[in-house]
């Protein structure tokens, strides 16, 4: 089994460049080993962010499990309904990759354990380097995602024994990876701006009054 959290990272106090960052950490782990894999998350808890760290954990762990776990997360499942029914991307997205979606119930979060303890050991050995760094600001983000990786790599050797053993339980790769983006028409206004996700974005005054579609990055999702 594998499984997907979203935590909240704020209380670390991290600055880009003197500025506060507030962010999130998609946190993925193979259940048996402990193997791990962790995102940095600019935006909320989107299709595009789950796709695209769900993706690159598969292809870093070298394989695909039986079943992948999540909370009710609404990109991946439609929490109006008691049934385990899931979206048509994040349906798509499993279909691809051969795994079996599966949540805890809605409400109870120690369901999701192998996940949720893990999460507080990750902050905290996060909060142990940053103290050893004696410094909670980076240059920019790339450095701030270093350090995590710096950090995650350590916890991958420590597993690494089980980890082995897991791989050959998990299923091959599919021959490419599948799309982690989402696209959306805009008009452009008579101020020539677009906007998207609630942020307006200036573009050339010849595009005043057309349809574009945006293309839209999982880096902004």
């Amino acid at each position: 089994m594998g499984i997907s959290d979203y935590t909240w990272a704020n209380e670390l106090n991290i600055t880009l460049a003197g500025n506060t960052f507030k962010h999130k950490l998609y946190h993925y782990r193979l259940v048996f080993s402990g193997w791990t894999y962790v995102e940095v998350v600019l935006g909320g808890e989107s299709f595009e962010s789950l796709s695209s760290g769900l993706q690159n954990a598969f292809w870093q762990s070298g394989g695909v499990p039986l079943t992948h776990r999540t909370d009710s997360l609404s990109a991946a499942f439609k929490n109006h309904t008691e049934a385990e029914v899931l979206t048509e991307r994040y349906t798509k997205l499993c279909t691809h990759y051969g795994v079996k979606a599966t949540r805890n119930n809605k409400g109870v979060a120690h369901e999701n354990g192998a996940i949720e303890g893990p999460n507080g050991h990750l902050k905290r050995k996060i909060e142990q380097q940053l103290l050893l760094r004696d410094s909670r600001d980076f240059t920019d983000l790339k450095q701030y995602r270093d350090f995590i990786n710096v950090i995650v790599a350590k916890i991958n050797r420590q597993c690494h024994t089980r980890y082995l053993e897991e791989c050959a339980y998990l299923s091959s790769l599919p021959a490419r990876r599948t799309h982690d983006f989402s696209e959306q028409y805009v008009k452009v206004t008579s101020s020539s701006t677009i906007s998207i996700k609630r942020v307006t974005y200036s573009v050339p005054s010849r595009l005043i009054g057309v349809t574009l579609l945006a293309h839209i990055d999982r880096k902004y999702a």
